[in-house]
C-alpha cells in the first residue's frame, strides 16, 4: 500500500461496505453497528493524538 493512498478509495470503500451491511441487518442492528463504530473510531483518534503528542514531547527532550 502506498505511503498516502487518496481518501476517494476509502470514501467508496467504507460506502459499498455500508451498503452491503445494510441489506442484511435491520434499523435496530445499523444503529448498533454504527455507534459501535463511531465510539472505535472516536477512540482511535484519542490514541493517535495521545501517541502523536508523546513523539513529539520526546523528539523536544531528545
Amino acid at each position: 500500500m502506498q505511503q498516502c493512498p487518496p481518501g476517494s478509495e476509502f470514501v467508496a470503500l467504507a460506502s459499498s461496505l455500508a451498503i452491503a451491511l445494510s441489506e442484511k441487518l435491520d434499523a435496530d442492528e445499523m444503529n448498533l453497528l454504527s455507534n459501535f463504530f463511531n465510539a472505535l473510531g472516536d477512540n482511535l483518534a484519542i490514541l493517535a493524538a495521545q501517541r502523536e503528542a508523546c513523539s513529539k514531547s520526546d523528539r523536544r527532550s531528545g
